[in-house]
């Protein structure tokens, strides 16, 4: 029963850490200035849902 549901878990966590790893290569690859527009975009990103979660009161409940 463990080993049942466990397989198909452990396949997803692969490959959702493939697919970031290809992510993070492709990154790697990509120009400096490039790096560092996504790199601020998604410090302006994070940034962006904390003020929405501090305005609203808080965080998840």
């Amino acid at each position: 029963m463990i080993t049942t549901s466990a397989r198909p878990i452990a396949s997803a966590v692969v490959l959702r850490v493939e697919s970031e790893a290809d992510i993070m290569n492709s990154n790697l690859m990509a120009p400096r200035w490039l790096r560092h527009y996504l790199v601020t975009q998604r410090v302006a990103g994070i940034k962006r849902h904390q003020r929405r979660a501090s305005a609203t009161g808080g965080g998840r409940s």
